[in-house]
């Protein structure tokens, strides 16, 4: 019984096993430890054959369907993990060849922009030329030679700009392609940006509405303009800096998100990192972060208001705010919350919901220079 506590603590802090679940089996692990200790019994009556034939069964019943819950519990999240800890896609393809193309167009006039390939890597310059250079660095797998490699990029990427939208994609999974994408410095109404196996970078981008999107690989981008961006990657980082933002919305299941800017609107999610959002300017409306293995790291600029929910099952809070007020804090063994507001209503105010399950939270005053409007 000791030992598979232990077990069931350590899938805890690995990160394999929520809380709730942990709980779950210790209260059952409990239940069939005390069904196992012999009951006192009264000295007036007797306990009859049939009674104690029927306690005996319960019991049997009991253990099996939690030795049953726990092996489908375990088997669930050594599988799950697995696969995150399998998903490296790189290529099996055997031999390859290296290429490398520039595609270019001139005199663009650009409001959408829509980036989809399968492998490699996408890294967007906006520039203060009026032209779109794409500069490839590309590896064709299945092919013998430098010609039939060139012939079978060419035939399977597309390059195009068709009225004010510019195209690249290819959907080739025996390609990998590293591409550098150079665009006009304007504003444009949509950035769409999707790899499978690779990471996106970017810097600079001025967009209305912006989104990046990978299975596996890393977003990174600085200095990022938008009224709306949503980041989400399935096993990497998400990093977002020096940005102005009216929403932001970042998911990750495996890595750690960092955002550091002026961002009215803020969703952030990961399963297995740490999460870290420091505010810069005076627009911050709404704040919402969510962990589960991780800790949360909220920085607040000190000219706002703060009503703040936090929940976490495993850790602990560190408030550093000044001007508010405990409305109701629990600190019980496998749950914790602590909810407050500030002093003074009438001042501008951020509304800031935090939760994690095994980690902390901090919320502490951020003193960072507002960004150039």
């Amino acid at each position: 019984m000791k030992e598979e506590r232990k077990r069931i603590l350590k899938l805890v802090e690995e990160g394999k096993l929520s809380v709730e679940e942990a709980l779950t089996l210790l209260e059952g692990l409990d239940d069939a430890s005390k069904s196992k200790e012999p009951k006192q019994q009264d000295s007036v009556h007797e306990i009859s054959t049939n009674v104690e034939f029927q306690e005996a069964k319960k019991e049997q019943s009991t253990h099996q369907k939690l030795q049953s819950t726990k092996d489908k519990i375990f088997e669930f999240v050594d599988t799950a993990f697995q696969k995150i800890k399998d998903f490296d896609l790189d290529f099996n393809f055997g031999h390859s060849v290296d290429i490398s193309h520039i595609f270019q167009h001139g005199d663009a006039f650009l409001k959408e922009i829509d980036i989809d390939i399968a492998n490699g890597s996408i890294r967007v310059l906006p520039g203060n030329e009026r032209d779109v250079r794409i500069e490839c660095h590309a590896r064709i797998y299945r092919v013998e030679n430098q010609d039939e490699a060139r012939r079978s990029f060419l035939k399977d990427t597309i390059f195009a700009i068709e009225g004010e939208k510019l195209r690249f994609v290819t959907q080739q999974k025996w390609m990998k392609i590293d591409a550098t994408v150079y665009i006009p410095a304007d504003e444009y109404e949509h950035v769409k940006v999707r790899i499978f196996n690779g990471y996106i970078a970017g810097n600079g981008l001025c967009a209305k509405n912006c989104k990046v999107k990978t299975a596996n690989g890393k977003i990174n981008l600085d200095g990022v303009s938008c009224e709306k961006l949503e980041a989400e990657t399935a096993n990497g980082p998400i990093t977002i800096v020096g940005s102005r933002i009216g929403e932001v919305d970042a998911e990750t299941i495996n890595g750690p998100i960092k955002l550091e800017g002026d961002f009215a609107e803020v969703d952030i999610q990961t399963f297995n990192g740490n999460v870290h959002c420091s505010l810069t300017g005076d627009r911050a409306e709404r704040i919402i972060a969510k962990g589960a293995t991780g800790s949360i790291e909220l920085f607040i600029p000190e000219k706002l208001a703060v009503n703040g929910n936090l929940r976490t099952n495993l850790g602990g809070f560190t408030v550093d705010l000044e001007g508010i007020q405990i409305v109701d804090e629990k600190n019980e063994i496998a749950q914790k919350t602590m909810t407050f507001k500030p002093v003074n209503e009438e001042i501008r105010t951020v509304n800031l919901s935090a939760e994690t399950k095994t980690g902390s939270i901090s919320v502490r005053k951020s003193f960072g220079i507002n960004l150039k409007k």
